[in-house]
């Protein structure tokens, strides 16, 4: 269902929805929920990105400089491929300055790439 509605959006629709699935999932993982249907979202929207192709992903850029940390951290994970500098500069802010479910995810992240055990496409 998600997968064929995404694939009517225009990128600029999909980033938007990006950006709502992103703060719908740190509310949920806020409020100790299992964000699980935010999360399918977010991996949807991902996957139609890159169906699009590398310029429709770059849309998602300018994702990282907005206020909500929770949308700059979900950004900047799916950036890590395209983006990799840009992209871990905001995943080590986040590891650095929180201390919740999504610092935790950051730091974990943060880990996997300074011992190359994780290799963002």
């Amino acid at each position: 269902m998600l997968k064929a509605h995404f694939k009517d959006l225009m990128d600029r629709e999909l980033v938007r929805e990006f950006i709502d699935a992103a703060q719908s999932l740190g509310v949920a993982q806020g409020a100790s929920n299992s964000g699980i249907p935010e999360a399918r979202r977010l991996v949807a929207i991902d996957a139609e990105l890159r169906a699009r192709g590398r310029a429709a992903r770059l849309r998602l850029l300018p994702i990282l400089d907005e206020k909500d940390r929770v949308v700059r951290y979900y950004a900047a994970q799916r950036l890590l491929g395209i983006a990799p500098d840009r992209a871990r500069g905001v995943i080590e802010e986040t590891a650095n300055c929180w201390f919740d479910s999504i610092a935790a995810d950051a730091r974990m992240t943060v880990r996997r790439l300074s011992s190359g055990g994780y290799k963002p496409d």
